[in-house]
């Protein structure tokens, strides 16, 4: 992506602080998409979005003291979408709002491809797609500085009566002639409304060997004080780079509910991204899906989506 750098130099009169210097840059993007979508014994539907137009203003200062601050906006036609801000220094890094904070990237998700989606509704048809990762970002983290490849995140976010708790941590090692990443995370979610309580964790390792990079994770979910629902995800995902112009990739993924043990989703993914030339690139998904015993399909009822994204970056 190529950014536009400013070099800016603000002034604070406040205090007594001195003058910083802070970098700015602006970057953006235009995707163009085409998705196909399709449920078994129903009508294809065929959609064409020109209207997703977005682009990030961030902001980067080294401080008197040695510390680095980072600040981000994003948006889009919408208006602006996300925020954030982190302080980072030798201690680690505190991550503030959407874009600073989140579970110091310890959760793993296995859909590895360009573009992952179904046609199938969410909240409907089905809780969480099992090749996700449940771990909501929260209002601020911490993220520890490598101790010998060991990282570790904690975070909290607050909401009227909802209170958030997010932890985790991840080990990088040398194997191989490449890397081995263990990751877990964990999130506990209360709320004044019972049901509306959430308990989520993830487990994955990610391994990189030469051009290709596996990932396999367990993601789960349960809902409710009382459980009225437990999801168990589990899958894997491969990519692999093919050029510095092709990248392939696939996954495969099934999720069940502990609570209900007729209930079943099945999601697998293939895809490529292809750079035509820097700043301009074409991604192609095709997901199947497999879902029954769920509050809209008892049967098992199967689903199709083509997405055919063209990237535009500056």
């Amino acid at each position: 992506m190529r950014k536009t750098l400013l070099a800016t130099t603000a002034l604070i009169a406040v205090g007594g602080v001195s003058a910083a210097n802070a970098d700015v840059s602006i970057s953006g993007g235009y995707e163009a998409s085409w998705v196909s979508s399709n449920i078994s014994g129903g009508a294809t539907t065929d959609t064409i979005n020109g209207e997703n137009m977005d682009f990030q203003i961030s902001f980067s200062s080294t401080l008197d003291n040695g510390m680095s601050i980072t600040g981000q906006v994003n948006t889009s036609e919408a208006g602006v979408e996300e925020t954030g801000a982190t302080i980072s220094g030798d201690f680690g890094t505190i991550g503030l709002g959407p874009l600073g904070a989140s579970d110091g990237g310890m959760s793993t998700a296995v859909d590895v491809t360009p573009d992952e989606g179904t046609a199938f509704t969410a909240a409907t048809d089905y809780t969480a797609l099992p090749a996700d990762e449940n771990i909501d970002d929260v209002a601020i983290n911490y993220t520890s500085p490598s101790m010998g490849g060991f990282k570790f995140a904690v975070g909290r976010g607050d909401a009227g009566t909802t209170e958030t708790t997010v932890y985790g941590a991840s080990f990088t090692t040398a194997a191989a002639g490449g890397s081995v990443t263990i990751k877990y995370a964990n999130m506990d979610t209360d709320s004044a409304t019972a049901t509306a309580s959430v308990s989520a964790s993830s487990i994955g390792v990610v391994m990189s060997v030469g051009d290709a990079t596996i990932t396999v994770a367990q993601n789960t979910q349960d809902t409710g004080e009382t459980v009225t629902e437990a999801l168990v995800g589990t899958g894997a995902g491969v990519t692999y780079k093919v050029s510095d112009s092709l990248t392939l990739s696939a996954y495969t993924a099934s999720g069940d509910d502990d609570k209900s043990t007729a209930y079943e989703l099945t999601d697998t993914g293939v895809g490529l991204s292809y750079t035509i030339t820097p700043g301009m690139v074409l991604h192609v998904t095709h997901n199947e899906q497999d879902l029954k015993n769920s509050s809209t399909y008892t049967t098992s009822t199967s689903s199709s989506r083509t997405s055919v994204n063209l990237n535009l970056s500056f």
